[in-house]
């Protein structure tokens, strides 16, 4: 895992102003659709790079640039939007059920059975 860049709470408000900048541009330019999920997936990623979550950082980056550009460029949506959103749930499955560390609980789960023994 890489070096976290800022604390938890600076992470998710600078990612969210950056949600609100792209919801603000989307309203201006009067075109929701696929920009949504740009808007959507570039600040996930953008808060997963501040805190030195690489993998996630890439795997959220592939998902919402993919189905952006599928959609935007008229690709075959067929094969490839299912095959983004089950990389996606298959990772966050694995992740979740073998790879959770301590240093990523959410705020106030002491009690969580990915916490070690003391």
């Amino acid at each position: 895992m890489a070096a976290q860049k800022m604390s938890v709470g600076k992470a998710h408000t600078l990612s969210f102003g950056l949600f609100l900048i792209g919801i603000g541009i989307l309203f201006y330019v009067e075109s929701w659709w696929p920009a949504i999920t740009l808007v959507v997936g570039l600040p996930i990623t953008f808060r997963q790079y501040l805190l030195g979550h690489t993998t996630d950082m890439i795997v959220s980056f592939i998902i919402s640039v993919g189905i952006f550009v599928t959609v935007q460029f008229n690709l075959s949506t067929k094969n490839s939007l299912p095959v983004l959103f089950i990389i996606g749930g298959l990772y966050i499955f694995i992740r979740e059920l073998f790879f959770m560390t301590p240093d990523r609980l959410p705020a106030g789960e002491e009690n969580s059975p990915h916490k070690p023994s003391e």
